[in-house]
């Protein structure tokens, strides 16, 4: 068992993968990979493994590794080389390194090349290098360069990798916390404990520090971020360890914005509009609860907008949005618009809404807990979007003063950002839903206006004809309606991604 004790517990150097008919003689003693051990054998494997796995965890861990090695090494060049370097001992607890039998059987019976597509097909390990979870395969069954943690197998079993692990360290771990308190704190009180940094030194540069000083607290962040890691919610950026920080400068952010509209077209520019739970709320406040609909509303629009703010803006305040104004048929209602624009920019507004009224609540953080936002630091939010001429109505605005005020709209999304272009944020339309298949209303027109019914009704909290509005402080209730309009469009859009995220209303 002790040739095959190292064939199980470690990955072979050059493992055969020709059928013997090739060559006219029968497979050689011990068996190779490729064929399945005896049963007595394979539980012998993996008691053995396990005492191994257990070994390998102890504190001298590289040098016991290379002393099992080369007592149970069978032959091959180089021997140093190859038991000498820590990782060398991966531990399989199933014995999973074996190719699978009916992957063997196809190597018998088919060409080689389809047996290989077959075998790869199946996400079975065939050859002896085993790729690691960062997608880096290495010699011997070491990780190639500084990979990441694995946990399981093909099969179930445990693997044991003397490498050590990178991570770049994410919210609620210990680690994390060391790195927000050195950052925010330990940097004021002890700089001399942070070498080359400073407090606007970013997050991964903090833990690569603890690291070096103190590895049990943390470990080496990974240089591009952790494998299947989450993209930063905007407007944070990530750093060149995958960590997100808070941005420096005004950040490129997309995300979804909707509307409540008639069949008339126009284009995104001088209106508002909101974030899914705003949108939800507008409707339940201002639309369903008149007949026919207020706005003569049939449908929901979604957009995707990406914007950058004007440098002007982030200068003033370190924020990404403006000041929030309500448009009346392309017109702002609130006193010196203009004066606004032309000091920081056509950005695009925000504005958190009454979470008291209707119980529509974003999934995401929409402002700060330092801002006073408690007991909600997720409410509704709603968006300005200035366009041309922001002061006039729609018969008031003159090529003249379009000119003069040509709004925030960009026209291609390449121009953000350029030093020469006043747009801060770019549209594209990304589906929409009719507001009769959110609430299952068959025809609208005969619904109210013959039968009599009616979505919504303020006083008693309840609709005549239909429940879909019920109980508009129940957060349950709202989060189901939120979920049934999501759901219609992911259904009607099933290549676009369900959100992008979204930003919190930074505006002070």
């Amino acid at each position: 068992l002790k040739p095959f004790r190292l064939k199980a517990c470690q990955l072979p150097r050059k493992p055969s993968l020709l059928p013997p008919f090739l060559f006219g003689r029968k497979w050689a003693s011990p068996p190779k990979i490729g064929m399945q051990p005896p049963d007595s054998a394979r539980s012998s494997i993996v008691d053995q493994c396990d005492e191994s796995a257990a070994l390998l965890r102890q504190s001298d861990v590289n040098e016991e590794a290379r002393r099992r090695c080369v007592e149970e090494y069978d032959g091959g060049t180089d021997i140093e080389a190859h038991c000498s370097a820590p990782g060398r001992f991966r531990v399989i607890g199933d014995g999973s390194l074996f190719l699978p039998h009916r992957c063997t059987q196809l190597l018998w019976s088919v060409p080689i090349l389809l047996a290989l597509l077959a075998c790869l097909a199946l996400k079975r390990p065939i050859f002896g290098d085993r790729t690691d979870a960062s997608g880096a395969s290495g010699q011997h069954g070491a990780l190639g360069g500084r990979g990441r943690d694995q946990v399981g197998s093909d099969a179930g079993g445990s693997i044991v990798t003397l490498d050590e692990a990178c991570h770049t360290a994410t919210l609620n771990e210990s680690c994390y916390e060391a790195v927000h308190w050195a950052k925010t704190q330990g940097i004021y009180s002890n700089p001399e404990w942070y070498k080359d940094l400073t407090n606007e030194s970013d997050i991964g540069e903090f833990q690569m520090a603890i690291h070096k000083a103190s590895p049990e607290k943390c470990p080496e962040p990974c240089v591009g971020g952790n494998k299947d890691g989450e993209v930063c919610p905007p407007p944070q950026v990530a750093d060149k360890y995958g960590a997100c920080n808070e941005p420096k400068e005004p950040s490129l952010m997309t995300f979804y914005m909707y509307r409540a509209q008639s069949d008339d077209e126009y284009l995104p520019e001088n209106v508002n509009a909101a974030d899914l739970a705003g949108l939800m709320w507008y409707l339940h406040n201002e639309v369903v609860g008149s007949v026919p609909r207020k706005f003569f509303v049939t449908r929901i629009l979604r957009y995707k907008v990406t914007m950058r703010s004007d440098d002007r803006l982030y200068k003033h305040h370190h924020g990404n949005f403006g000041p929030f104004v309500a448009f009346d048929s392309g017109m702002c209602t609130v006193p010196n618009c203009d004066q606004t624009w032309k000091k920081l920019g056509f950005n695009l507004g925000c504005q958190p809404l009454n979470s008291s009224r209707v119980a529509y609540f974003s999934p995401f953080t929409t402002h700060f807990g330092g801002r006073h936002c408690a007991p909600q630091c997720n409410d509704a939010l709603w968006y300005s979007f200035p366009g041309p001429c922001p002061s006039k109505d729609h018969k008031g605005k003159t090529e003249e003063c379009k000119q003069q005020m040509p709004g925030g709209r960009c026209s291609d999304i390449s121009l953000l950002g350029k030093p020469d272009s006043e747009c801060t944020y770019y549209t594209e339309k990304a589906g929409e839903v009719r507001l009769d298949d959110l609430v299952g209303i068959k025809d609208y027109q005969n619904w109210w206006a013959l039968e009599h019914n009616k979505e919504y009704v303020w006083e008693t909290d309840k609709g005549v004809g239909t429940d879909f509005w019920d109980s508009r402080t129940d957060a349950k209730r709202c989060s189901e309606r939120m979920d049934k309009l999501q759901d219609l469009f992911w259904r009607k859009y099933p290549e676009m991604p369900i959100t992008y995220g979204e930003p919190p209303c930074d505006l002070s």
